[in-house]
Parts: structure tokens; sequence; C-alpha cells
């Protein structure tokens, strides 16, 4: 019965959550294929704070498959010098430009949205998260190169805003050398 009802709590959050939030319209999976940057995040999650200082610059390799989902490998550099690389494949949904990801590392459910994108330009996401029963909001701004105009980033700190989060938790982030920068 508890199980139960932490599902149906989690649908109904996912509802909630994603009721004023629209996926794009005409988005095309095709398009996001390729190389972005991750340039904008933002969060009123409690981790958010601890971290935001140390984040930078990293790439996202994005492949659409030919079910319909979307392979999402991120790569960023440490401050050591290490490269930090994690795939995740989004599972495409019913609804076209949104996609669902559990993360067995963290224990959360991603619903993923797609809201609004200039595909040679940038991508703007939604992600409704669900940890232990808790709801919260991530956006991210995503880049096909590391230099967006002020209006792009403009636009991402309003659709943050909207979704909720705090002005001080909406971070552009800063520049960052590349995994395999010799």
């Amino acid at each position: 019965m508890t199980t139960m009802l932490g599902v149906l709590a989690m649908v109904l959050w996912a509802t909630v959550a994603c009721a004023d939030i629209s996926p794009m319209a005409n988005f095309n999976l095709d398009e996001m294929k390729g190389k972005w940057y991750s340039l904008g995040i933002a969060t009123n999650a409690d981790w958010f704070t601890t971290h935001k200082a140390d984040m930078k610059i990293g790439t996202v390799q994005m492949v659409p498959t030919a079910d319909g989902d979307l392979q999402m490998t991120l790569a960023f550099l440490r401050e050591n010098g290490a490269c930090f690389e994690k795939s995740i494949l989004a599972k495409k949904t019913a609804t076209s430009g949104c996609f669902f990801h559990h993360c067995d590392r963290w224990e959360s459910d991603n619903n993923i949205c797609v809201t609004d994108a200039k595909f040679d330009e940038f991508a703007i996401m939604h992600v409704a998260k669900t940890k232990n029963g808790q709801p919260s909001v991530l956006t991210k701004l995503y880049g096909r190169t590391t230099d967006l105009s002020k209006d792009v980033e403009e636009k991402f700190k309003k659709f943050s805003l909207e979704s909720g989060i705090e002005a001080e938790n909406i971070l552009i982030l800063p520049p960052n050398g590349e995994c395999g920068d010799k």
C-alpha cells in the first residue's frame, strides 16, 4: 500500500510540475543530434548550493536513437585535469519533446522537456525531478557554441524564474577546458 501511494504521489507531482510547462512546438528530435555545451543550470535543490561554485561549462553529445529516445553523453574537465563522463538514455514519452530517465545512482526520476530551441544555436530544458518522494525542478541551457547572446541567456533566466527557481540559484557557467584538450 505504501509503495502504491508513493507511485501515485510521484505521478501526481509529475503532472502538477509539468502542467504549466509546455514542450516546444514543432520539436524535431533529429535536430538535437551533435555536440552541445552545457552553459546554464538552475535549481532550488539543496545539493546545488553546495556545488555551484565548482561548476563549469561541459559538453553533451546528443544522439537520437532509432526508437525515438535521446542518448546523452555528458563530459566535463575537473580541476585536477581528469575527465568526468556520464551517459544517460532519456526514453521518449507520449509527448513530443519530452523524455523520461530514471537515475539508479541517485534514485531519482527525471521528466525532461525541451521547452525552447533554435537548434543551430541553443536549447532550454525543464527537468521535473523526484527523489525519495521529494520533487524539485531543474532548468538547463545548452548552446552549440560557448558564446550565446545575452538575449538567450536572459530568456533562460526568465524561464527559470517562471519555473519557480530563485534568482540566486540561476547560474550561467564559467568557461572550462574540454575533455581531450591538450
